[in-house]
């Protein structure tokens, strides 16, 4: 522990020495007199800018204000002075300097001499992107906006070298201004084995973004400062060619991004379309609404407030969504706080870098995650084991479970617990920090290794479903709400005895629960099963399940017949469906409910119409 302590504490002091050496090179740009009051400043290794404007006091920038240099204006010697240790400008009239990351900006009068300078600091600095180390690790889109000098930049930069160094990913920076990679040929160490292609004219970078794709075959393209509506497109051309991309754009938030003509499409585009009378009473909306046109150029966005408080729109399609129908979109705030620490919400987390964390047990097994998947996931089995093993069960009556889901879909899954009758047992909620259990959607899940070691972190049992389906939704709510320990079985065994189960628990079906060995007659019976319990008996409506083959649409009929229901087929040949029907009393009704009321209904659509089960998949 002593030894990978000294380890870190080596590299951080390296990184902070190089860093001062880029400083003293920034700062020989200014005269000599004005230099030695710059570095006796107590804010020196915070400065953000130099600014230097002809007949006017030098003023240099701190976060926490602005502060004058000296009361001495400045003449065109130290502006000729301070152009002559940069390179060249750029028609964006930008230029830097050799091997560092600083940012030189030119102002000019009518006749193109120049009559002011803005030289900005530039950092490479470690650790900057962990809060968006979950957004990236899986290979999704990431998009950062925020105002000038929050730290864009800086953020893409480090993750561009996260990608690179540490998940093994081709990464290929479009630099347009040499500010992600430096001035000069060889680009900058912050960006570490990321390769980097200049841009000759700004006007061009479109067409640099797609030479990128084109001729490097990179797997991730940072792109800095997407500007215009060329840029937007080539960004969705290279997204729709599955190449991972990381940028930035003009902009605050997501809603000045949906609201900018230009760069809309990032956000997929919007659209006017004109609803029904019947759709429109419906969503209780006028008939000519805003919808998004297709999907996002990005999976995520993240609005940075400032450099440690970030707003994150963990899906960016349902953000816009949310702001086109005029609701508040959900977000997750993170924080870094002075310790390293990430904070999510009010709750706080370890960062899950191993070098910027020493001594943090989270951070370990993160760094670690490769090597545990094939403990974590059984691949031989069909459904995903639960990488928390032997945690308590929920057992709380009087307050919700929160429930913390990755990559399931929202609405399928409300409509499970709506139709389940557990809209106030269970909650969902964007902040893992928050919540007592998590479901995730396998295939992602193990992509994820943040996720899961938040999870371990906070000793939180997780279920993992193999696709986005009602059905399967159906067994984890019930194996969450039960916890059942999965060390030793998958979701999917554990799920299959309850099935058999409760078959057995009707009374003379143990031929049934022989025959149901497959993944589908456990589906059809649970179909049945839940028809039952959820319409038929409660609500005495018949209910027609979705079509089966013959065979199991006998072990359907064995399990109603343990209900004592009467059934009947309906279909064709090819496509025969069962429907369950509900006892009748002497008076005519049906138990839950009256016989003269269906038959009304049913008449409605020849005759034909049934209810149908609203959690069943397609």
């Amino acid at each position: 522990m002593e030894v990978a302590t000294s380890a870190e504490e080596g590299i951080a002091t390296a990184e902070s020495n190089e860093l001062r050496a880029e400083l003293r090179m920034l700062l020989d740009l200014v005269p000599h007199h004005l230099r030695d009051r710059l570095q006796d400043h107590e804010e020196i290794e915070q400065l953000v800018e130099i600014v230097l404007d002809l007949g006017r006091k030098p003023m240099a920038r701190f976060p926490s204000g602005d502060w004058f240099i000296s009361q001495d204006t400045v003449t065109s010697a130290d502006l000729e002075h301070a152009v002559s240790l940069v390179g060249e400008f750029a028609d964006d009239n930008r230029a830097g300097m050799d091997r560092t990351l600083h940012r030189i900006s030119a102002i000019r009068n009518r006749a193109g001499r120049i009559v002011g300078l803005t030289c900005r600091v530039g950092r490479a600095i470690s650790g900057c992107a962990e809060m968006v180390r979950d957004l990236v690790a899986g290979g999704g889109s990431l998009l950062l906006m925020g105002p000038p000098g929050v730290g864009k930049t800086t953020a893409i930069r480090e993750v561009a070298r996260m990608l690179a160094n540490e998940y093994q990913r081709r990464v290929v920076i479009v630099d347009t201004s040499n500010e992600i990679a430096g001035d000069g040929d060889i680009p900058h160490v912050g960006i570490g084995r990321a390769r980097r292609m200049q841009v000759p004219r700004v006007e061009l970078q479109h067409k640099v973004m797609i030479e990128a794709v084109e001729n490097h075959m990179p797997q991730t393209i940072v792109i800095d400062e997407i500007g215009t509506e060329l840029e937007a497109l080539a960004a969705g051309t290279i997204a729709q060619r599955g190449v991972q991309l990381v940028g930035t754009a003009h902009g605050m938030t997501v809603e000045n991004l949906v609201k900018n003509p230009s760069l809309q499409i990032l956000a997929g585009g919007i659209q006017s379309v004109t609803l029904g009378d019947e759709e429109a009473r419906r969503r209780n909306v006028q008939k000519s609404v805003l919808e998004r046109k297709g999907p996002p150029t990005f999976t995520a966005a993240v609005e940075m407030v400032s450099r440690n408080e970030w707003k994150v729109h963990k899906s960016l399609a349902a953000t816009v969504d949310y702001l086109l129908a005029g609701r508040p979109p959900k977000v997750e705030y993170r924080k870094m706080n002075s310790e390293g620490k990430l904070i999510i919400g009010n709750k706080e987390a370890e960062s899950t870098s191993g070098v910027r964390s020493p001594g943090s047990q989270f951070a370990a097994e993160s760094v670690t995650d490769d090597e545990s998947d094939e403990d974590d996931y059984d691949s031989d089995d069909d459904e995903a084991e639960s990488p928390i093993k032997g945690r308590q069960a929920w057992d709380s009556v009087d307050t919700p479970l929160y429930l913390y889901t990755y990559q399931v879909t929202e609405a399928s899954l409300e409509q499970v617990m709506e139709v389940m009758g557990l809209e106030n047992s269970v909650q969902i909620t964007n902040d893992i920090g928050a919540a007592d259990v998590v479901l995730a959607l396998r295939s992602k899940l193990k992509q994820n290794a943040w996720v899961r070691g938040m999870a371990k972190y906070r000793q939180l049992p997780v279920f993992a479903i193999k696709a986005n389906t009602m059905a399967q939704m159906v067994r984890a709510m019930r194996a969450i709400l039960g916890m059942e320990s999965l060390a030793a079985n998958t979701l999917v065994t554990s799920n299959r005895l309850e099935a058999r189960n409760r078959i057995e628990e009707q009374g003379g079906l143990q031929s049934a629960t022989r025959k149901a060995t497959s993944e589908d007659e456990i589906d059809a019976l649970e179909e049945a099963r839940l028809a039952i319990e959820q319409l038929v008996i409660p609500k005495g409506q018949p209910v027609e399940l979705l079509p089966r083959t013959p065979d199991i649409i006998a072990l359907q009929i064995k399990l109603v017949e343990g209900y004592q229901l009467a059934t009947e087929k309906a279909g064709t040949e090819f496509n025969v469906r069962l429907r369950i029907l509900p006892r009748v009393t002497e008076g005519g009704m049906y138990e839950g409910g009256k016989r003269d009321d269906w038959d009304e209904e049913a008449n409605l659509d020849g005759g034909k119409s049934v209810v149908r089960l609203p959690i069943l998949p397609d």
